[in-house]
């Protein structure tokens, strides 16, 4: 799960990283990626289904896929282009059809739109979703319902300014619809959806760029918000994953204090409420996290400096029966805002980040607790919007980058 990153004053999540000398002027993703979310962040989802129809609208760009794998996944990774898409930093998400939705983003001159593609991994096809959202967004909070259709709340409007409005998106019809408006106006927020239907929005940023610690669900039945328990600091740049347990665990982040937190805090859905948990060994912005098997999660890289001078390589697990961290050796490759997919084997695909020139992406086995590298990106990505695991085991990965690679994407066949 990814986080925000800085563009000419105040703190903005924005997708797409282009390396400047020691500066890092981010596009970013989370966010779920909230602040990454996200994170990004991996989002649970519901049994997806095996039909993947075609898309209905014309095709605007075409890419070459490698074959799909079975499900037995071996071999050494291998990354292929998937064409590219209408705007810059879009959020992806995987629908039940097995086709992506991508929603929000922004054009070349940075403004946000409010056009929608989706992308059929099956004929490498994007289409433009003919019912464009109801208004621009840009780093909006989205997350998927227990009935299909997606949430897309907030997200920073064509002023450059947080928006309370929602709106939902229905596969069925291919349009958008406005619903209720959140309490608070904020950019770059976390979504999960909670065991009970509901979705879970918290954190962003508000309009001066300040981290937010305020939560609100949606309800699915009113389509309306309601407030719920504050997170314990404002949090901007975290970490944030569902436990198998259906609570949802925040880690790391800054932006309204010096350095980054390494402190961690759970919601309860059944409480409504955010309480401290064990903290990690080190402070860290834009690490990404990854739930495995066992329910244990993967806590990878990030950067411990508030000014991005120290990514960094080191990876954590949290162990929910304890509430503790645990060192878990090191990645390759130092790694800020990156992404954490796990994979139909159970092993975790650490992609893109900042830190080095290297474009390897690399592989977690959490049998062995070891990281090897896996293939080579077509183009350095950091801060990419998002990643998606398809149906078919590949791994789709969006934006990140600059230029023409802030609307490129790829795929990685395991």
């Amino acid at each position: 799960m990814r986080g925000p990153g800085r563009n000419s004053g105040p703190l903005r999540r924005m997708r797409g990283r282009g390396i400047a000398g020691l500066g890092i002027l981010v596009a970013v993703a989370i966010a779920g990626v909230g602040c990454s979310g996200s994170q990004a962040t991996p989002q649970p989802s519901a049994t997806r289904t095996a039909a993947t129809p075609s898309p209905s609208a014309a095709s605007t760009a075409t890419a070459s896929l490698p074959a799909a794998p079975t499900p037995t996944l071996a071999g050494a990774g291998l990354f292929a282009p998937a064409g590219s898409m209408d705007a810059a930093s879009v959020n992806a998400t995987l629908l039940r059809d097995g086709r992506v939705l991508m929603v929000g983003g922004h054009d070349d001159s940075g403004d946000a739109v409010a056009s929608a593609q989706l992308f059929d991994p099956g004929s490498g096809a994007y289409t433009a979703v003919a019912g464009a959202l109801t208004e621009a967004r840009f780093d909006p909070a989205v997350a998927e319902l227990q009935d299909g259709r997606v949430l897309v709340a907030g997200g920073e409007g064509g002023t450059q300014a947080p928006l309370a409005t929602a709106e939902i998106f229905d596969p069925s019809s291919g349009t958008f619809k406005a619903t209720g408006s959140m309490k608070t106006a904020r950019s770059g927020a976390s979504a999960f959806r909670l065991t009970n239907g509901n979705v879970l929005v918290f954190g962003g940023r508000d309009a001066g760029g300040e981290a937010l610690a305020s939560a609100e669900v949606f309800d699915f039945k009113s389509s309306e918000f309601s407030s719920t328990g504050s997170m314990t600091a404002a949090r901007d740049a975290f970490g944030a994953a569902q436990l198998s347990d259906g609570r949802v665990l925040v880690v790391g982040g800054c932006c309204n204090v010096a350095n980054p937190y390494a402190s961690a805090e759970l919601y309860d859905p059944g409480t409504g409420a955010f309480t401290v948990t064990g903290s990690m060994g080190v402070g860290r912005m834009f690490p990404a996290l990854a739930v495995l098997a066992d329910g244990r999660v993967l806590v990878a890289g990030g950067n411990s400096s508030a000014v991005y001078e120290k990514p960094l390589a080191s990876v954590e697990l949290f162990d929910p029966n304890t509430a503790t961290f645990t060192a878990t050796g090191s990645m390759k490759v130092p790694r800020d805002g990156l992404d954490a997919t796990r994979l139909l084997d159970g092993r975790v695909l650490l992609s893109g980040g900042a830190g080095g020139p290297d474009v390897a992406a690399e592989l977690f086995d959490p049998a062995s607790r070891t990281f090897t590298l896996t293939g080579k990106m077509t183009t350095y990505r950091a801060g990419q919007t998002s990643t998606a695991l398809l149906q078919d085991g590949r791994v789709y990965i969006v934006g990140g980058g600059s230029g023409a690679d802030a609307r490129s994407a790829e795929v990685y066949q395991p």
